[in-house]
């Protein structure tokens, strides 16, 4: 599953910050930009976010939104370089580090597997030094858990490292330790335990998210039909028609069961108001299009495709499938 950071942002008036100091004016811009980005309107974010650098290059909050856009487009090299950039300028920022891990893996997940390799080492540091930074940093204890599960001991793993994190995680959010200790029973091979686990996750926190996580699990499973139930109740409690429908409406696409719900998922999200720059609106409306065109709805695939591209003119999984 993707791994994200929840923001909520405010819109701030230009009109008023043009009568205020040139500080103001800069805080309404980057809020500005950061509503695009949340609203998943990419080229305007990255041009918002270029001329905010530009004017103060010590910007590291506008650095480290440009990495999550650039990640989001997957232009994976732009998006390290802007989190580089960001954790130099504020090294004791935990979030900074924990996005530049972010950026590292994803990079490293599309390279060959001598590069992947190679990125390894600064994914695992990456999120050690978030940790370090912040230890009560729910998101960074996840992410460096999930690493150490899912990596071979040669590059830092191991679900030893992984089993010490889960005490941490218990103070601070049950669910996320029932969730890491899932994983780590799933990779010890115990897929009962995991499934207990996953479950207890999901008696803790009744959210859209646990069972998108049980429905990952039973479909690595190969246990389809109880990942397409659940993935189905994670739509049918995400009442804010957030990023987790679109996970779940993901999983039923792959799974091909229950299709139109999926796509309806995928139509509520991108009418809701809750939508976020992890979760773009034009990744959502390629996605949707795809669906779409593999039902021989060319027409409608067409206008997901021209959708997705009006906000991030150069993503290429729309650009490939519109045939621009």
């Amino acid at each position: 599953m993707s791994l994200i950071c929840r923001v909520s942002f405010a819109v701030l008036l230009i009109a008023t910050s043009l009568i205020s100091t040139s500080r103001p004016l800069q805080a309404a811009t980057l809020a500005s930009a950061k509503v695009a980005a949340q609203a998943g309107r990419a080229d305007e974010a990255i041009a918002q976010l270029n001329s905010i650098i530009t004017a103060t290059p010590s910007d590291a909050e506008a650095y480290s939104l440009l990495c999550k856009v650039e990640d989001s487009l997957q232009n994976f090299d732009q998006a390290i370089s802007a989190c580089e950039k960001a954790v130099d300028i504020a090294p004791s920022n935990s979030y900074y580090s924990l996005y530049l891990a972010r950026a590292y893996g994803d990079r490293a997940d599309h390279a060959g597997p001598l590069k992947g390799l190679s990125l390894a080492g600064k994914v695992r540091e990456s999120f050690q030094r978030a940790v370090a930074l912040d230890g009560k940093n729910i998101e960074a204890l996840s992410d460096l858990g999930e690493f150490y599960v899912a990596a071979p001991g040669i590059i830092g793993g191991g679900t030893d490292k992984a089993q010490a994190l889960v005490p941490k995680l218990q103070a601070l959010s049950t669910a996320r330790a029932h969730r890491l200790q899932a994983m780590i029973d799933a990779k010890r091979g115990d897929n009962v335990a995991a499934e207990s686990e996953y479950k207890q996750e999901i008696e803790v926190a009744h959210s859209p998210e646990s069972y998108v996580d049980i429905a990952t699990f039973y479909k690595k499973r190969s246990q389809w039909e109880q990942s397409a139930a659940a993935a189905q109740s994670a739509i049918q409690a995400d009442m804010q028609h957030g990023p987790d429908s679109v996970d779940a409406a993901k999983l039923l696409l792959e799974l091909n069961r229950n299709v139109p719900a999926a796509q309806q998922a995928l139509r509520d999200y991108l009418a809701s108001p809750h939508k976020t720059a992890g979760t773009p609106a034009f990744r959502v409306h390629t996605m949707l299009g795809d669906s779409l065109a593999k039902q021989g709805a060319k027409d409608e695939a067409a206008k997901e495709y021209a959708a997705a591209l009006e906000l991030a003119h150069d993503y290429q999984p729309a650009r490939k499938a519109s045939g621009k």
